[in-house]
């Protein structure tokens, strides 16, 4: 599977090593030349372009006409967004996956294809998930204790 990562940080950089770790083509777009390099280096391969991922002459350099996923992996909610509608501009059978990082800008990202939703993480969302599964539990264990 080819899948195409735009944001090579921290997050970008583990799916990278992951990801390719299981066999799947891999090429992330990547703005800072450093970080770009400093991606191939620890992981040892040639998957970095570096460029502008909201730009969709560098997306088209990278191979977002072929991918079978698209990742917006930046810091920033607009250029996650852009990233998404550039791959659902330029390739309609790709599933795309964005990075949210406050909460209510999710309804945006799930609202641009109601036929093809974007599927959107937000670990602000994860964290509650879990603490309210956490609570619950507790809630449950004490309501069993006579």
């Amino acid at each position: 599977m080819f899948i195409l990562i735009v944001g090579g940080g921290k997050v970008g950089s583990y799916l990278t090593r992951a990801l390719l770790a299981q066999n799947h083509e891999v090429v992330v777009v990547e703005k800072q030349e450093r970080k770009a390099r400093t991606l191939e280096a620890l992981l040892e391969t040639n998957v970095a372009v570096i460029g502008d991922g909201c730009d969709p002459q560098v997306l088209q350099q990278a191979g977002i006409s072929r991918a079978d996923v698209v990742v917006a992996d930046t810091g920033d909610d607009e250029d996650n967004l852009v990233v998404t509608l550039i791959a659902k501009k330029h390739n309609s059978g790709a599933r795309c996956i964005a990075r949210v990082n406050n909460p209510r800008n999710k309804l945006i990202f799930e609202s641009l294809d109601p036929d093809d939703p974007v599927a959107v993480i937000s670990s602000t969302e994860i964290i509650l998930d879990v603490l309210n599964e956490h609570v619950n539990a507790q809630r449950d264990r004490q309501a069993e204790v006579p």
